[in-house]
């Protein structure tokens, strides 16, 4: 059975300036999607009033972790005229969200992630995705961010 959901996942670095806001809202609002999800925003919080402003109106439901001094941060936004959406987990690393379409009934969980930086955070987070456990049956989305790099050649901004 073929399913189609229209989700934009976005890596962000940071959406503290308008002009950030503007180039995204101005992507969800072409192209229709009914979920969002955004890794590394750098903010602290998300409010009602700050998705009403800044995503286009369809996008009226919303879950965020917040950010963890200058790093961190997931926000999961969606159309409740085509989902509901349940949050069934957040830790430290993850929002997992379970969908339900308004219009079919079809069933499905998201799983927003950011993997941590720093060695501890890293241990802790392996140590977590490890143990999660999903029924084969389960229609699951997950979108990351995994921070992880293997030696520090891999990185894209030094060697530092």
């Amino acid at each position: 059975m073929n399913k189609s959901w229209n989700i934009l996942i976005w890596y962000v670095r940071g959406i503290n300036s308008s002009d950030k806001w503007l180039a995204i809202s101005n992507k969800i609002d072409e192209s229709q999607y009914s979920v969002i999800c955004l890794q590394e925003t750098k903010r602290e919080g998300f409010d009602s009033a700050y998705i009403k402003t800044n995503c286009p109106k369809r996008i009226n439901k919303f879950y965020y972790l917040p950010s963890v001094g200058a790093s961190r941060g997931l926000l999961v936004a969606w159309n409740d005229n085509m989902f509901q959406g349940e949050c069934l987990f957040k830790n430290d690393f993850s929002i997992s969200i379970r969908f339900i379409s308004v219009h079919t009934g079809d069933s499905w969980i998201l799983s927003n992630i950011y993997g941590p930086c720093d060695t501890e955070g890293r241990h802790n987070f392996l140590e977590w995705f490890r143990n999660i456990h999903m029924p084969v049956e389960t229609d699951w989305i997950i979108t990351w961010d995994f921070n992880y790099i293997r030696y520090p050649s891999n990185r894209n901004v030094g060697t530092g």
